[in-house]
């Protein structure tokens, strides 16, 4: 039995230079076909890989949201080519983000209030793998609900699901 091979669901590692160095190597290629000069600046956490993107002075490639988003969705596929021990690439123009958008926060609060007082599963609207992402880590520790991701692409939904279904007074 090889203990090394990771199981389903297992948590990230702790250090995963292989990641790390996927992700540097996509990112620089990606951005070098693009025509841009961007500077890549890396910082892992035991929890994420964190990835500040900061364009050159009179750049021709424009860092929009849609792109970081994109480029975002692209190096995770590449530095978690499998499920098992997946750990989370951000990308962030300007810096890293340390915290999550308090807007999303408070979102996830306001849905995991609904699905406990309907007593039935939320299914939210497809959204950005980040806000998806940001709102499981918001309410995982909540004992009131869970939160699971269902479907592919961009017909990807979160659902998040009152621990007592049902129970309406």
């Amino acid at each position: 039995m090889d203990e090394r091979q990771p199981r389903e669901g297992a948590p990230p590692p702790r250090e995963a230079p292989e990641k790390v160095a996927a992700a540097r190597s996509f990112l620089e290629e990606l951005f070098r076909r693009m025509g841009g000069e961007v500077a890549i600046e890396v910082k892992e956490t035991p929890e994420a890989i964190g990835v500040a993107l900061t364009p050159a002075a009179g750049n021709a490639l424009e860092l929009s949201s849609a792109l970081v988003e994109a480029a975002q969705v692209l190096v995770n596929r590449v530095a978690n080519p499998r499920a098992e021990g997946r750990k989370w690439v951000n990308l962030d123009v300007g810096g890293f983000r340390e915290e999550g958008d308090p807007a999303v926060e408070a979102m996830a609060a306001r849905l995991a209030a609904a699905a406990v007082r309907m007593g039935q599963v939320l299914a939210i609207a497809p959204i950005s793998p980040r806000e998806r992402r940001q709102i499981h880590l918001a309410l995982v520790a909540s004992g009131e609900v869970s939160t699971r991701s269902e479907g592919e692409g961009i017909f990807r939904q979160l659902l998040v699901i009152p621990a007592k279904r049902g129970a309406q007074g």
